[in-house]
C-alpha cells in the first residue's frame, strides 16, 4: 500500500530535519506514487509516500491523525477486516471523515493500544506518535508480510519501510561480513539481523514503544501459543477449509482500484484464481511467466486455468539479454542479495501488471502452511531413507545431473534430526563452504531459536517442526521478495493463504492431514478437486524456477561476470581462498553443476554489492 519512515529523538536542527526527512521519504517514492505527507514536530518527524488502494479520495490522505488530535499515524499495509471493526467503534461513539482502513487502525488504537493487534486480520506495519504521553508505537503482522527496519543513530530511532530510506537519510552502513556464513548457505538472513551493519529488522508478530530515548519490545502473536491452544480443538477439516480460504480471499479482493492474480500452472495460484473466479463477475486478469524449455515452463497450464474461469490471460518472456542490468536493478529495489533465482522475473511481471491492476493476489504460504515442498518428505521417512543411504549415495554419482538426488545424498549425510530440520532448505552445507577455502561457524542463533520452538509445538515430528521453522524465516524471504519487486511497480501483492486463522489452525492440524504418502497438501488438492483441471492437480511441483544455470553460461555478459567472481568485492576481500574460488568458477563454466548454488549465491551477492553499495544506488 505505501512506504513509510521516520525518527524519534532527533536532534537536528528543524530545517536540516525537513530535507532529510523528505530525502527519506523520496527515495521509496516507487511505493506510493500517488501522495505523499510529512509530520514533524520538536520529536519526531513521519513520512510517508502513498499507494492508493482503499478511499482513493484526499480525506484518506497521511499522516493521519485520530479525532482527539491525540494519535498520528503512518501505515503500510491493508487491514482486511476494516468494515467489521469499524461497525464496532462506531456502535461504541466513533465518527469517520474517510472509508479508509488507516483510521478504522489509528481509531482502534486511541481506544485499546496495543492489545488491538489481535483483531486485525491483514497485513502491515505503522508508526502511531502520541503527542500528548510523547512515544512512538510500531508494529507489524504475524508473519512480516510488509517490513520494517530500524537504526539507531545519532541517539535516535530511526524507521523505514526500506533500508534505503534510511541511508538517504544519513544513516551509515556497510556490508556486515559476519553474514558470509548464512547468505551463502540460506541466502538470506534470519531475524533481527540484515546484510546491513547497523540496521535491523523489527521482527514479525513484535511491537516497539519508544519513550525519551528508551525502548521495549514485546512479542505480540507467538504461533507455539496459538498451536497449543487450539491443538484440542481440532477446528482444521475440509469444509472448513473450503469455506475460510474462500472467506480470505473473499477479504483479500476488497479494493477500490482492479485486482488481477499472479498465475502459475501449480495448484496454489490456481486454487486463488478459482476462488476469486467463482466470487465475483468482474473482469479479472492473470499474469504468467513464460520461459523455454522444459521443466521451468507451466504457461501452457496457466492459461488452461485461465481458460476455464474466463480470466484475462497475459504472459512475459523475459529475455536473456539485458538480464544482467534487471539483476542489478532488482538488487536495489530488494536491498538486499537476491535469494530466490526468480525476483527478476516477479518484478518484470509486475510491470506487465501494472497498466491493468494496482492489485494481485499471490499463492504465496501455502507450501509453509499446508506442506507443499518436495523436501519436506525425507523429514516423514527418515529411518527408511538412513537405511537406504548407500543406494541414494550410488544413484547421486550415477545421476549426476540430477539435482534433487545430490542434495538427498547430503541431505543424508547429516548426522542428528536438528540439522536435519535446520538445513532442510540449503542447497549449500556449512561444511561445504570448505570448498572456498572458508571455516564455517555454524552457529544461526535466530535459526536455532525457532527450532527449538518448533520441537516445543511439535514433538517428535520433524516435518512439522520444519514447517514452523519455514514460517519464520524463509517465508519471511519470500515475503520480502513479493513486496520489493511488486511494490517495484507500484503494485500491491496479497496472500490469501496467509490468512491468520488459515496460518494458526493449519500449523495446529494433524499431520495426517496434510500429508498422504509422498505427497503433500491433502487437504488443498482435495478442496479444490471440484475445481481445478486435473492437470493442475496432477502436476508435478516445480516452484517458481529459472533456469540459471543455462543464462550464466549462455548470456556473454552474465559469463564474463562469472569469470570474474574471484577479484569482484566483496568476494576479493571475504574469507576466501581466491585459487579455490577460481577452481569452483572454471569447473562451472566447463559445464560442471555440482556447486551451481553456490555460484548463484556468489554472483548474486557481487552484483548486488555493486549496485547497492558501489553507488549506483
Amino acid at each position: 500500500m505505501c512506504g513509510i519512515c521516520g525518527v524519534a529523538g532527533w536532534r537536528r536542527p528543524p530545517e536540516e530535519r525537513e530535507r532529510l526527512l523528505l530525502a527519506m521519504r523520496d527515495s521509496i517514492r516507487v511505493r506510493g506514487p500517488d501522495d505523499a505527507g510529512e509530520h514533524l514536530d520538536d520529536t519526531v518527524a513521519l513520512a510517508v509516500r502513498r499507494l492508493a488502494i482503499l478511499d482513493l479520495s484526499t480525506k484518506a490522505h497521511m499522516p493521519m491523525w485520530d479525532a482527539s488530535r491525540r494519535f498520528c499515524i503512518v501505515h503500510n499495509g491493508e487491514i482486511f477486516n476494516y468494515v467489521e471493526l469499524r461497525r464496532e467503534l462506531e456502535a461504541g461513539g466513533a465518527r469517520f471523515r474517510s472509508a479508509s482502513d488507516t483510521e478504522v487502525l489509528v481509531e482502534l488504537y486511541a481506544r485499546r493500544g496495543a492489545a488491538m493487534l489481535p483483531r486485525l486480520n491483514g497485513f502491515f506495519a505503522f508508526a502511531i506518535w502520541d503527542a500528548q504521553d510523547r512515544s512512538l508505537f510500531l508494529a507489524r503482522d504475524r508473519v512480516g508480510v510488509k517490513p520494517l527496519y530500524l537504526a539507531r543513530h545519532e541517539g535516535a530511532l530511526w524507521f523505514a519501510s526500506e533500508p534505503k530510506a534510511l541511508m538517504a537519510g544519513g544513516v551509515p552502513s556497510r556490508f556486515d561480513e559476519a553474514c558470509w556464513e548464512e547468505l551463502l548457505c540460506f541466502r538470506f538472513t534470519a531475524g533481527e539481523r540484515t546484510p546491513l551493519a547497523g540496521i535491523s529488522r523489527l521482527l514479525p508478530g513484535h511491537w516497539l514503544l519508544w519513550r525519551d530515548g528508551q525502548e521495549r519490545t514485546r512479542r505480540w502473536w507467538d504461533l507455539g501459543a496459538a498451536i497449543a491452544s487450539q491443538r484440542d480443538a481440532r477446528v482444521a477439516n475440509e469444509a472448513w477449509f473450503t469455506r475460510t480460504f474462500d472467506e480470505a480471499v473473499a477479504l483479500r479482493r476488497i479494493s477500490d482500484v482492479p485486482v488481477g492474480v499472479l498465475l502459475s500452472g501449480g495448484v496454489d495460484s490456481g486454487s486463488v484464481a478459482a476462488s476469486l473466479a467463482l466470487q465475483t463477475q468482474e473482469h479479472t486478469a492473470t499474469f504468467t511467466v513464460r520461459f523455454d524449455g522444459e521443466g521451468y515452463d507451466e504457461s501452457d497450464i496457466a492459461h488452461e486455468v485461465a481458460r476455464q474461469f474466463e480470466l484475462e490471460y497475459h504472459d512475459l518472456a523475459v529475455p536473456v539479454d539485458g538480464l544482467l542490468d534487471d539483476l542489478r536493478h532488482a538488487s536495489v529495489l530488494r536491498d538486499e542479495p537476491l535469494a530466490h533465482v526468480n525476483e527478476v522475473h516477479l518484478w518484470r511481471l509486475s510491470e506487465l501488471a501494472k497498466p491493468f491492476v494496482t492489485v494481485l493476489l499471490s499463492g504465496e504460504g501455502a507450501d509453509e502452511t499446508l506442506g507443499g515442498y518436495v523436501r519436506y518428505h525425507p523429514l516423514r521417512q527418515l529411518d527408511a531413507l538412513r537405511e537406504a543411504a548407500p543406494a541414494v549415495t550410488a544413484a547421486s554419482h550415477a545421476l549426476s545431473g540430477n539435482r534433487r538426488m545430490r542434495k538427498m545424498a547430503r541431505f543424508l549425510d547429516l548426522a542428528d534430526a536438528d540439522g536435519l530440520v535446520l538445513f532442510n532448505a540449503c542447497d549449500v552445507l556449512p561444511n561445504e563452504l570448505r570448498l572456498l577455502g572458508m571455516a564455517p561457524a555454524d552457529e544461526f542463533p535466530a535459526r536455532r531459536a525457532y527450532l527449538a520452538e518448533g520441537r516445543a509445538a511439535h514433538p517428535c515430528e520433524p516435518v512439522r517442526q520444519a514447517m514452523f521453522l519455514d514460517l519464520h524465516t524463509f517465508l519471511c524471504s519470500l515475503l520480502d521478495r513479493n513486496d520489493r519487486m511488486t511494490m517495484g511497480a507500484s503494485i500491491e501483492c496479497r496472500e490469501p493463504f496467509l490468512d491468520p486463522r488459515l496460518v494458526e489452525s493449519l500449523a495446529a492440524a494433524p499431520t495426517h492431514m496434510l500429508f498422504s504418502g509422498w505427497r503433500g497438501k491433502v487437504m488443498l488438492r482435495r478442496t479444490m478437486h471440484d475445481r481445478l483441471p486435473a492437470r493442475v492437480l496432477r502436476h508435478r511441483k516445480w516452484g517458481f524456477g529459472v533456469p540459471w544455470s543455462a543464462y550464466f553460461r549462455r548470456s556473454r555478459e552474465l559469463r564474463r561476470l562469472i569469470g570474474m567472481l574471484p577479484a569482484l568485492e566483496p568476494i576479493r576481500s571475504g574469507p576466501f581462498q581466491r585459487q579455490r574460488v577460481r577452481a569452483l568458477v572454471d569447473a562451472f563454466l566447463a559445464g560442471d553443476d555440482t556447486n551451481e548454488a553456490l555460484i548463484f549465491q556468489l554472483a548474486m551477492i557481487a552484483i548486488w554489492y555493486d549496485a547497492y553499495l558501489g553507488g549506483a544506488r
